[in-house]
């Protein structure tokens, strides 16, 4: 269940992404959101690794590998595979978006990983990974199918790899509730 409001978290923050940025100018825009989208993956890839880094969370670490290096296998793989030509015609490696996967596993796995204790910075996250999408898709690089397939893909494997750092359990007792509390270290 949890992916699935996962999933359509993204699916707003992408719909209010592509309505709230505003259109540049002809020429330039294409390579600014070409650049905007990669600046946004690096931004996305590199802070869940500080974050990871940062606490010394070496269980983490690995599923954030495992997250990262599953998603971009699969991405690349399925354009060998599909070799589908982008939209502006400069290869025929379009679906899926591997920008958007990237950025969608590491937005994913930082909230599933770290969310419980970084609630106000999830958003920002699935916006960025949001905006990165609707970067590719402005730069003329993929269509609207390939971000959302690499979306997809991206949240499925942080959603199968990654566990939460902190888990709180509520379970029924003979005479009430029990709650428990883990924090892995």
């Amino acid at each position: 269940m949890r992916i699935v409001r996962v999933f359509l978290a993204g699916l707003v923050a992408l719909t209010f992404s592509v309505m709230a940025v505003p259109k540049p100018a002809a020429a330039d825009s294409k390579d600014s959101w070409d650049k905007l989208s990669t600046a946004l993956v690096f931004g996305l890839a590199g802070g869940a690794e500080l974050k990871t880094l940062s606490l010394g969370d070496k269980a983490g670490q690995l599923q954030y590998f495992k997250t990262l290096a599953a998603t971009l296998v699969l991405s690349e793989a399925l354009k060998a595979a599909v070799k589908e030509p982008r939209p502006d015609g400069s290869s025929n490696d379009s679906f899926p978006s591997a920008h958007t996967a990237l950025a969608f596993a590491a937005a994913s796995y930082f909230d599933i990983r770290y969310g419980a204790t970084n609630r106000t910075l999830v958003p920002f996250l699935y916006g960025a990974a949001a905006l990165t999408a609707v970067g590719r898709v402005e730069a003329d690089k993929h269509f609207v199918g390939d971000v959302v397939a690499g979306a997809l893909i991206g949240i499925a494997f942080a959603h199968t790899f990654t566990t939460a750092d902190t888990e709180v359990s509520v379970y029924p007792t003979g005479d009430g509730v029990g709650v428990t509390y883990v924090k892995h270290f």
